[in-house]
């Protein structure tokens, strides 16, 4: 927290706080995997921290002490402080401090990250519906900006779902196009073509969907990046959630209709087991995306 490693019962940050008071905080949420050899890989570190600086941090004009450097020696140091050797989820999170009324482009920023272990839920299928609730879009806070306070709207979005018996939700946008998850982007497979929403579509650009579309390319299949219209959902023959902390999480029914058999299918298993053979490390991945804790540790 702000450069030290502070217990879990002190770590805490004023009610008069920015982040506090209306959610004025940015994140990165970062999967580290237990490789072959034991050693801990984190996927996409470099991406991640990318997205934290050049597109929530730049449009919140938001400045903090770190630079991703060290917020990526915060990473390593805090896994190794916690004794953390299995799979884990990391949030990196930078945050606004007390705002004074018209000096808001001097507002003082801090950063802190939080790691719990977390492992891979195997086998997870995903039952979900049409949310009532559309997705935030880019004339009311750009849902491409990964900010604390944009997922009060998916925080509805779920609660909504949860009380109805489903897992999650698919949310649309305000043209009543698909959109994506809560917090999750989602695909979906008709006539052997992988097919996504956009990215001017009101969804996060997240960095396991561009994961998944390299993967497709691999493996040789057809991609559509185009707008989604719900019923297309009814009719599909796979489905599939994707994000850091949903990995691939397949989908097998929405709002009662079965999709495809009900079971996870080819084109989802493919893509979800290539994925977790690159974050582990049993499969080469490409350039910059998988990073040994271990090398940040020893920086």
């Amino acid at each position: 927290m702000n450069g030290r490693l502070v217990p879990w019962a002190d770590s805490a940050i004023h009610i008069s706080t920015e982040a506090v008071l209306r959610g004025a905080s940015v994140f990165e949420g970062i999967r580290a995997y237990r490789s072959e050899d034991n050693g801990l890989l984190l996927f996409r570190l470099d991406d991640h921290m990318r997205r934290l600086y050049d597109t929530s941090m730049r449009f919140t004009r938001m400045r903090i002490a770190y630079t991703a450097e060290e917020l990526a020696e915060g990473i390593a140091t805090l896994l190794e402080a916690n004794g953390v050797a299995n799979d884990a989820h990391i949030r990196v999170v930078a945050y606004f401090d007390e705002l004074r009324l018209g000096r808001e482009l001097e507002a003082e920023a801090g950063a802190f990250i939080l790691v719990n272990e977390s492992p891979v839920a195997k086998g997870r299928t995903m039952r979900v519906t049409l949310s009532p609730w559309r997705r935030l879009n880019d004339l009311s806070m750009s849902p491409r900006v990964k900010a604390g306070g944009n997922y009060l709207n998916s925080r509805i979005a779920t609660t909504d779902a949860l009380s109805k018996g489903f897992n999650s939700a698919v949310m649309l946008n305000d043209r009543g196009k698909v959109s994506e998850g809560p917090a999750m982007n989602i695909f979906l497979v008709r006539d052997g073509n992988l097919i996504t929403p956009r990215v001017t579509d009101g969804i996060l650009e997240g960095i396991t969907r561009a994961t998944v579309l390299d993967l497709a390319g691999q493996h040789g299949i057809p991609v559509q990046e185009r707008e989604v219209d719900p019923t297309e959902l009814f009719v599909a023959e796979e489905m599939f959630f994707c994000g850091t902390a949903y990995e691939v999480a397949p989908i097998v029914e929405i709002d009662g209709y079965t999709v495809g058999d009900g079971e996870p299918g080819p084109v989802t298993t493919r893509i979800r087991d290539t994925y977790f053979e690159l974050a582990r490390g049993t499969k080469p991945a490409p350039k910059g995306w998988v990073t040994p804790v271990r090398d940040l540790v020893t920086r």
